[in-house]
């Protein structure tokens, strides 16, 4: 009695390479921070729940108008200015600048860093409120 095989060795092999390459790959690809909208940013801002608001243009940037209780951490100096003041892992921490591209590498430095309550708000523009000056 002949018994078909319904794959072959070769189709088991690449199937074995797969599942192990993605399971080495998805845990340094998937990103943990989350967007947020700038509602949440300001529900965010007024209730009682700690929250670290960062801008993370340059300081020229940052004084032409800002998010109300934001403050300013340049993406150049970011990581390291996070890692000197001892944040707890846990804390609420939003990121913006001024079209997105810095505040999604800010994102990440985070999400690298262990942070596990990481929000990107993107562009400033995101922001319809008022600005502080």
């Amino acid at each position: 009695m002949h018994v078909k095989k319904t794959f072959s060795n070769k189709t088991f092999n690449f199937f074995v390479v797969f599942i192990l390459t993605i399971g080495f790959i998805m845990p340094y690809t998937a990103k943990a921070y989350k967007n947020i909208s700038a509602s949440d940013v300001r529900d965010l801002i007024t209730t009682s729940s700690p929250v670290i608001i960062v801008d993370v243009r340059s300081p020229q940037e940052y004084y032409s108008g800002k998010i109300p209780t934001s403050i300013n951490i340049p993406i150049e100096i970011f990581e390291s200015q996070i890692k000197d003041k001892s944040i707890p892992k846990t804390t609420q921490i939003v990121v913006y600048c001024q079209k997105g591209n810095r505040s999604s590498r800010a994102a990440k430095i985070l999400d690298d860093l262990g942070y596990t309550n990481v929000y990107n708000l993107g562009s400033i523009g995101n922001w319809p409120y008022d600005l502080v000056k």
